[in-house]
């Protein structure tokens, strides 16, 4: 009995065995298919991550040309299209002139008009037409001196004049001494330290001190900073600022000899910055004028100028005010050289004449970026610099024989295109007032002047 149990026991045993191992294969089966689902859909994901992968390739190969497409059809375009500026001031002008007890408010409105094309990177164009007129001016009601160096800087009528036209090339940029030629018209004014009163950020190309003219010259720079100094380069130009062509000195339609050729009025101007690191702006320029109008405008003889300036921006870093404060300093000299009968400044003898200019411009500390700015010169008796194009109208300040006083506060509104500036200026003649060298500095013609002028500038 105990033996049909054991064996009865032993195949129950084994029966469940069996069937365990059946269900266990079955799951096993079941796994396996799973696990080769899994695997073909892990494929399929690969595969489609695969494909995103090089449509997203595909995708950025495209954008990089579009993108380089767009950039050349933009530089084309640039290139193929002048860029227009605008620069438009409208002014008031209280005038005093003590001698004839004569008092003015005049106003007036000054256009810029810029135009600029650039062809390659060193290749560019620039231009500027101008309108500066009196409020209520008829041409037949004005008279002022026509000289083509300061033509568009004397406010007179509304015809539209050429202030600057020039080219620019440069070239050797791989030169220890990279270099710049340039031809054309442009305005040599609101130069170097003459900026700040003039309510500009930058100045122009040549030193104030000695020259505010619009001249017609050609121009070669050569660029130190590689070999020299920090900012150092010398500029040699060479122009013409009268011809007697231009005045009708013939009627023949060709080039001819005439009585009056030795009035050819040409300059050589050797502008340069010694040293400019963003802080420190040293700089210097001589000047020679030949052929230079004396008595009864006829040739003369020569005058040399020359200028020595300095600019220090940011007089203590530790010092928020002071670190936005600008002190600026100038020393400059002229020499006339009478070669015949014809006296210059009233004398066939030659003549030196000097003077100084200092600034001091500080935050006004009431606008976002607005600065108030203090400035005197000095010249002495045959101090004549070529600054007869300085847009004051009560004549060159920086050409004053005595002493000149002046204040200013320039005043941003809305950013840079949109400013305002309050000035006054003091002339104190100790001579004759300086607006040529045919003037004898004995002969007195003003005793003092003054200015105050107020004008809101639209720039873009």
């Amino acid at each position: 009995m105990v033996k049909q149990l054991s064996l009865v026991a032993a195949l129950s045993l084994s029966t469940i065995v069996h069937a365990d191992e059946a269900a266990l294969q079955k799951q096993i089966e079941m796994l396996m298919k799973r696990i080769e689902q899994l695997e073909k859909a892990q494929g399929s994901i690969q595969q489609t991550q695969t494909t995103l992968q090089e449509m997203q390739t595909t995708m950025k190969e495209e954008q990089i040309a579009q993108s380089d497409m767009l950039s050349k059809v933009n530089a084309q375009s640039a290139n193929d299209n002048i860029k227009w500026d605008i620069d438009f001031r409208s002014a008031i002008h209280s005038l005093d002139y003590n001698a004839s007890t004569q008092s003015n408010t005049l106003m007036t409105n000054r256009l810029w008009l810029g135009m600029g094309s650039k062809a390659t990177d060193d290749l560019f164009f620039y231009g500027q037409l101008a309108v500066y007129n009196y409020w209520g001016a008829q041409p037949e009601d004005i008279a002022w001196n026509d000289d083509n160096w300061r033509a568009s800087s004397q406010p007179h009528d509304v015809d539209l004049r050429l202030r600057q036209a020039y080219f620019v090339y440069k070239f050797g940029n791989d030169w220890d001494v990279p270099m710049t030629f340039s031809a054309g018209r442009r305005a040599a004014t609101d130069g170097f330290l003459a900026n700040h009163r003039e309510g500009n950020k930058k100045p122009g190309s040549p030193l104030a001190h000695i020259t505010n003219m619009e001249v017609d010259a050609a121009m070669v720079q050569f660029d130190f900073d590689k070999v020299f100094f920090p900012g150092s380069y010398l500029k040699v130009v060479y122009g013409r600022s009268n011809d007697p062509m231009s005045s009708g000195a013939t009627s023949s339609p060709y080039l001819t000899d005439t009585s009056t050729g030795d009035d050819t009025v040409d300059f050589l101007v050797l502008p340069m910055s010694i040293y400019n690191d963003g802080q420190n702006n040293l700089m210097a320029q001589y000047a020679r004028i030949t052929n230079i109008k004396g008595k009864d405008k006829r040739a003369a003889g020569t005058a040399q100028l020359g200028a020595i300036s300095y600019q220090l921006d940011g007089l203590n870093e530790d010092v928020d005010f002071l670190n936005d404060s600008t002190l600026f300093a100038s020393v400059a000299m002229t020499h006339t050289n009478p070669d015949g009968d014809t006296p210059i400044l009233g004398s066939l003898e030659n003549k030196i004449g000097y003077s100084f200019w200092a600034g001091f411009l500080f935050p006004d500390q009431i606008t976002d970026g607005g600065r108030f700015g203090l400035e005197y010169n000095y010249g002495s008796k045959y101090w004549t610099p070529m600054t007869w194009a300085e847009d004051s109208l009560t004549g060159s300040k920086i050409a004053t024989r005595g002493n000149a006083y002046e204040g200013y506060w320039n005043i941003p509104i809305v950013g840079k295109n949109l400013t305002a500036q309050l000035r006054y200026t003091y002339l104190d003649h100790h001579y004759s007032a300086n607006t040529s060298y045919m003037i004898d500095p004995d002969i007195s013609n003003l005793d003092n002047s003054q200015e105050l002028r107020a004008f809101v500038r639209y720039q873009y």
